[in-house]
């Protein structure tokens, strides 16, 4: 009998012994678990902010693509702020301050400063990049924009302007920013056209037209100047998102091919009018690398690197004669 219940007491000395060292092999793995739970968020080195127009936009959700892109290449957090009107910025901006953000991409609405926000950012050591449209004047760290003259030059030749150029008229569309006044970029282009085109005596430049972004603000203008001016010779597009329209109105018109056309960006129709030559070119905008051009930018800054100033971004002429190479 007392042999039984020592055998039965050291049975359950043994079981309790098993059942202790799993619990604490299981306690053990917790920790662990828990530890590397936080060391993985301390991973994360870097939070980036990038604040852009409303993400309807096919142009601005290209761009966030290619920073999201970028920031998985360089394993840092990225997060996204849309703004649906202009006085929504300078709050996105407080808020990226109060998130404790470590750098902030923003792409600011043109002719509006928000020089005191980019300040402080700035002074609370956040370092903030401009994209496309900038704030000279604020200590915002860089500014990445397009070549606006290069853009001209490129819009002019691919017209096809020769040097002893007919009598002909042309049609010039410049952007309008929120209020309806011409933009900063709208206005420079406009100069530099009609100075490239000064030199060409046949050639007589309307004033030009200043219309809102988008395809059925394009469609409207050029069906207006048709009616206006039927000996139209060419129209210049200096107006991104906006020559579907153009398409469009020369189709209704049934000038699609007669009057030479040339852009900036793709749209509705654009790609099958350049590939059947019906449009002499457009400036292809490449958004995928602004947003990881921006992204990248970004981190060098946060992490200390030296970066200059401006940073010209990519873009490509593509003319009709290319065919369907317009999806290189």
């Amino acid at each position: 009998m007392r042999n039984r219940q020592k055998v039965a007491l050291v049975c359950s000395l043994i079981c309790i012994v098993c059942s202790g060292f799993l619990l604490l092999l299981s306690f053990g793995r917790s920790i662990q678990e828990v530890v590397a739970a936080e060391t993985a968020a301390l991973v994360v080195e870097t939070h980036l902010t990038v604040i852009l127009p409303d993400n309807g936009d096919l142009f601005f959700r290209s761009v966030a693509s290619g920073g999201r892109s970028e920031a998985a290449l360089q394993d840092v957090a990225l997060e996204f702020l849309y703004y649906n009107s202009d006085i929504d910025v300078g709050l996105l901006l407080r808020q990226a301050r109060w998130m404790q953000t470590d750098g902030v991409l923003i792409y600011l609405p043109e002719q509006n400063s928000f020089t005191h926000e980019i300040n402080q950012l700035e002074s609370g050591g956040v370092p903030v990049i401009t994209l496309i449209h900038d704030t000279p004047l604020s200590g915002r760290r860089a500014h990445l924009g397009f070549d606006d003259e290069g853009i001209a030059r490129e819009l002019v030749r691919m017209l096809g302007i020769g040097a002893e150029q007919d009598a002909q008229t042309l049609a010039l569309l410049i952007g309008a920013n929120s209020e309806g006044q011409r933009t900063w970029v709208g206005t420079r282009i406009a100069a530099l056209v009609r100075s490239m085109l000064s030199s060409h005596e046949g050639v007589v430049l309307l004033p030009e037209r200043v219309i809102d972004y988008g395809y059925f603000s394009g469609e409207q203008a050029v069906a207006r100047l048709l009616r206006e001016h039927p000996d139209l010779g060419g129209i210049i597009v200096a107006v991104p998102q906006t020559l579907g329209g153009v398409v469009q109105a020369l189709i209704d018109q049934n000038r699609l091919g007669t009057v030479g056309v040339v852009g900036i960006d793709f749209g509705a129709g654009v790609e099958e009018a350049l590939r059947r030559g019906l449009l002499d070119g457009t400036i292809s905008r490449h958004p995928e690398q602004v947003g990881a051009n921006g992204v990248r930018t970004l981190i060098r800054a946060v992490r200390g690197e030296d970066i200059g100033e401006y940073h010209d971004l990519a873009y490509s002429a593509v003319e009709s004669i290319r065919g369907a190479s317009w999806q290189e």
